[in-house]
């Protein structure tokens, strides 16, 4: 037994033990781990004969983790309650360890120090990580029955300090694993959804053909596809989900997927085909997602393009002949929202030299330093310079110079172009 009555030994004394009960924690990876063996260890210290300690979690508004050894087995369930009826404020005004029968408020003065006492607690003291509390431990009598002393306190006080220290790096490493995960799991995203982009530039007849696209975060709402119809005609579609992230990237994967079946079951049907979509997408996704849709099939026999616009941005058409622009109306709304929804069939011819433009909002949307939108003329300026370019060279230009307008770091939706070039 050492002896405590020299001060040397007292200082020893503490020294051993914090550095056991630093060395028992250190290596330990939660809260629910930490807790329980810094309770153990704290009791053993002062031969305690019952104890509590808990963990708030990060909003202070309930409690994350609990530990208890030889009190009531309800107390956990008894101090959830508290918390969840009167938060943290209970802990207002304690700051260090106290005794609670002879400091801190008075019992009726104090919620919490009153259902300490009334479960034969003496000890308390508030565990805390830069002056923010983040849970507390209580101690009953000694074995012995001898009383805590000043440097009982004092000592209680530094173990409870690295008890929190250790929580808290504890959950700061929790939380790099989780973002971790996060940022793999973002990344397998981002992969699967380029994955469903068409992989190969589709070769047509006499059509140039071009696109990008790049999602305001990891993945996007904003997609764009290609596929052969019967009589080697071409289906297009543009379309962008309202939302960004997640949510609207695995919508976008559902309204891709539809598509495709319904204009591979109706081919010559382009409205049957996007109200098939429509129905489909309000049977399937429970959400308050919708998208708008273009869909168009082109025919490199005839140089027509027929399409069916479903909410979506007026696509951008330069003639070459006529040196105009117009862009291409056609009734419809955004599919997801209406069970019955009205939808306008419009067709076009292309002629050497002419060039169509199908985009999302986050082109013509984009806003600059002085609150100024790109618009669609920010696209028929391009056009009207750079005619003469390939079609992947006009894609490309407009990109950067959609870009640079937004400003490095800025881009604040999806971008996704289609540019169909006429060639010959």
């Amino acid at each position: 037994m050492i002896d405590l009555d020299s001060e040397l030994d007292k200082k020893a004394y503490h020294l051993k033990t914090l550095s056991d009960i630093s060395q028992e924690i250190f290596f330990l990876k939660e809260p629910k781990e930490i807790l329980p063996k810094l309770l153990l260890m704290v009791m053993g210290s002062y031969g305690s004969i019952r104890g509590f300690v808990f963990l708030l979690d990060e909003a202070q508004a309930a409690v994350e983790v609990s530990n208890q050894r030889g009190a009531d087995t309800n107390i956990q369930s008894e101090l959830t309650r508290l918390v969840k009826s009167n938060g943290r404020k209970f802990m207002i005004g304690i700051d260090q360890p106290i005794q609670l029968i002879t400091e801190g408020p008075k019992r009726e003065d104090n919620i919490f120090l009153d259902f300490l006492i009334s479960n034969e607690f003496v000890v308390f003291s508030p565990i805390k990580f830069k002056n923010k509390f983040i849970g507390g431990l209580a101690l009953g009598e000694k074995l012995l029955g001898e009383p805590y002393s000043f440097d009982d306190l004092e000592l209680l006080n530094t173990l409870v300090n690295q008890g929190a220290i250790s929580v808290e790096n504890a959950r700061l490493q929790q939380e790099h694993i989780n973002q971790e995960r996060l940022h793999r799991e973002l990344e397998i995203a981002t992969d699967i959804q380029l994955s469903f982009l068409p992989s190969n530039q589709t070769l047509v007849q006499g059509l140039d053909l071009a696109t990008f696209f790049q999602p305001a975060r990891e993945v996007g709402g904003d997609f764009y596809d290609f596929f052969e119809l019967p009589e080697n005609k071409l289906g297009i579609v543009i379309a962008d989900v309202c939302g960004k992230g997640l949510p609207a990237a695995l919508h976008m994967a559902l309204t891709r997927a539809l598509i495709r079946a319904c204009s591979t079951h109706e081919p010559e049907h382009m409205k049957k085909a996007v109200l098939c979509t429509n129905s489909l997408i309000q049977q399937c996704a429970n959400t308050d997602l919708f998208v708008t849709l273009l869909f168009s099939i082109y025919d490199p026999v005839t140089s027509k393009l027929r399409y069916v616009r479903a909410g979506h941005n007026y696509p951008v058409f330069y003639s070459k002949s006529k040196n105009s622009f117009e862009l291409l109306g056609g009734e419809g709304v955004a599919l997801g929202i209406f069970s019955n929804i009205t939808l306008e069939e419009k067709e076009i011819y292309l002629k050497k030299g002419d060039i169509l433009v199908f985009y999302t909002d986050g082109i013509t949307e984009a806003v600059n330093s002085d609150k100024e939108m790109f618009g669609v003329e920010g696209i028929e300026r391009l056009l009207l310079k750079y005619q003469d370019w390939p079609a992947n060279m006009i894609a490309e230009k407009i990109k950067s110079e959609v870009v640079e307008f937004e400003g490095i770091g800025r881009q604040s939706d999806d971008l996704t172009l289609i540019i169909l070039k006429k060639s010959t």
